[in-house]
């Protein structure tokens, strides 16, 4: 079977980065901090910045970010054993500028770092990775974004969300797992029928 494999909040941590910071930089606005703690997202609400601030965020701060990031419990582990299973394993990212200056540079120098085993990285330039899964011959696409699966699967990509803290709401309505053990069981048990 071949694997599509979102890399920020499915074989990271991204959400617990960039919430991290996100305290950091507030310290450098305005010092407010969490202005609502029921915010839907670390980016929607749950610190009083513009859209601006935020975009500035990202853009000054994501690449180094992304070299920090932790590796998600127990993704390397499964995605060993499903190369191990002979899946084949594409990384499919979406990392463009202005966020990136050097996205593959940076993200095989990652990847490496952790010893994260795969079968091909791809940058994708838009969220919506249907065109990458197309030409790829993708059987299942995994990411984190409830809506990108939603867009992916009106597209023909069968997609499973990653569940995170902050689109468990969102995850009623299509497949998902709650952990790397969650998923690996539902990898396996798609590739049988297949």
């Amino acid at each position: 079977m071949i694997i599509g494999l979102d890399i920020d909040n499915v074989i990271t941590n991204f959400d617990v980065a960039i919430f991290n910071g996100f305290l950091i930089e507030d310290k450098n606005k305005r010092n407010t901090g969490i202005i609502n703690k029921k915010a839907r997202h670390i980016v929607s609400g749950m610190f009083d910045w513009t859209q601006a601030e935020i975009d500035d965020f990202f853009s000054l701060h994501m690449e180094q970010i992304a070299k920090n990031l932790s590796v998600r419990k127990n993704a390397k582990k499964y995605m060993d054993r499903l190369l191990a299973d002979g899946h084949k394993l594409l990384l499919i990212s979406n990392r463009v500028a202005p966020n990136y200056i050097n996205p593959i540079e940076t993200t095989k120098t990652w990847l490496e770092k952790h010893k994260i085993n795969y079968t091909k990285l791809i940058i994708s330039k838009l969220p919506d990775k249907t065109i990458e899964c197309n030409i790829n011959h993708v059987d299942v696409m995994v990411d984190d974004r409830a809506a990108q699966c939603k867009i992916m699967m009106a597209n023909g990509v069968n997609c499973i969300l990653m569940q995170t803290k902050y689109n468990k709401k969102e995850s009623k309505d299509l497949t998902y797992a709650t952990c790397w053990s969650d998923l690996y069981n539902k990898l396996s048990s798609m590739a049988k029928k297949i």
